[in-house]
């Protein structure tokens, strides 16, 4: 049995069959409660957006983007409110340059581990939980743009209705967090009993790097990962299934060799599989696709996997990750018209955040291939 470092979604050591039942149920009791209860904020975010001449989105996208935002405030809310201005322009800088600089990421995350460290002792002068803007700026300070980019949305919603409706909305989503944060814990705190125990001990390890703040995310966040992937892959199967062609986006950490002994070769998309191990789980992925008729790329999670030429419109991706990064590149995708659908990792390993060296990931064959052939 694999060593679960955060979170597993193999309760029975086997496969993550159970859980994938679970968050099916959780996700429709969810929706139909809160589409309910959120009515009224989802019906005049929904209008704005039609006014504004913005595509249409779902109650449950929307009733998610509350929770979303909700959580976030809850968690780190008063964090990103006390990063001091400095702090919050450098790193945006940083991330951005990082990008456009692959080859001197290293340097570029030294710096942002250090700046990152001296900005979370800034003072606590303006520390509200409420404060949509800081958050925002926060986001882009971590390199979450798409996470950002979505909620900055909402932002703007708030600022056409006034101050007033808008502390009323923002204080209906940090109670929407607090009831998730209760019934989540109930039905999927089995699969994130790791999180706690890594914060405690291996989490204060982080506090120098760059990914200190994805590295220190609560129980809480996991779940909401959990219930934003089965969200949003529901919201975007039709698109996904009307596209002509279909991709399987897979991490490094699925692979069976390290890094210096995997012969995958680099395309444009990713690395392309050369099946040097026929027990590595990108191999079986690589040989699926195959017979199914899909193609398979490897990337890193610190790359921009939706490129330029990638077919929009045409080509419907499925992304397979952990359970803090799938739902927002569900976004990401979003945003570039790309239609996407989310696998999780049944448990983490990479050496990018969690392990040193890092340990073979997996993920469940079985809903893998559900996802990309469903015609429903």
């Amino acid at each position: 049995m694999p060593r679960i470092i955060t979170y597993s979604l193999r309760l029975n050591g086997r496969n993550s069959d159970d859980y994938y039942r679970a968050i099916e149920k959780f996700a429709d009791e969810w929706t139909s409660g809160v589409t309910v209860a959120m009515g009224d904020l989802i019906a005049g975010f929904r209008a704005w957006r039609r006014k504004s001449g913005q595509p249409d989105r779902t109650d449950a996208e929307c009733a998610f983007e509350l929770l979303a935002l909700g959580v976030l405030l809850r968690e780190h809310g008063v964090e990103a409110a006390r990063m001091p201005d400095w702090s919050e322009r450098a790193l945006g800088w940083l991330v951005i340059t990082q990008h456009q600089r692959p080859s001197s990421a290293s340097l570029f995350k030294t710096l942002r581990g250090w700046i990152g460290w001296l900005g979370r002792r800034g003072s606590a002068w303006r520390a509200r939980s409420d404060d949509v803007e800081h958050l925002m700026a926060w986001l882009r300070a971590n390199g979450e743009s798409a996470r950002a980019d979505r909620l900055t949305q909402w932002q703007e919603y708030f600022a056409a209705i006034g101050a007033r409706p808008a502390r009323t909305m923002i204080a209906r989503c940090l109670a929407l967090a607090a009831e998730f944060a209760a019934a989540s814990a109930l039905a999927l705190g089995q699969y994130t009993e790791g999180v706690n125990r890594f914060l405690a001990e291996a989490a204060p390890k982080h506090r120098f790097r760059y990914d200190a703040e994805f590295s220190s995310r609560s129980r809480i966040e996991y779940h909401l990962g959990l219930l934003g992937t089965e969200v949003l892959s529901r919201a975007y199967r039709a698109r996904f299934r009307s596209a002509r062609r279909k991709i399987v986006i897979v991490p490094p950490c699925l692979r069976a060799q390290p890094e210096e002994k995997c012969k995958a070769t680099e395309t444009y998309f990713g690395a392309k599989c050369q099946a040097c191990t026929p027990t590595c789980r990108v191999h079986q992925i690589t040989k699926l696709g195959e017979k199914r008729g899909f193609d398979v790329f490897m990337i890193p999670d610190e790359l921009r996997v939706f490129k330029p030429g990638l077919g929009v419109g045409k080509v419907g991706v499925v992304g397979v990750s952990c359970a803090l990064t799938n739902w927002s590149g569900g976004w990401e995708a979003d945003t570039l018209g790309v239609a996407a659908q989310g696998v999780l990792l049944d448990y983490v390993g990479c050496k990018y955040h969690w392990d040193e060296k890092g340990i073979p990931t997996d993920t469940n064959l079985k809903k893998l291939e559900e996802v990309v052939m469903a015609e429903t």
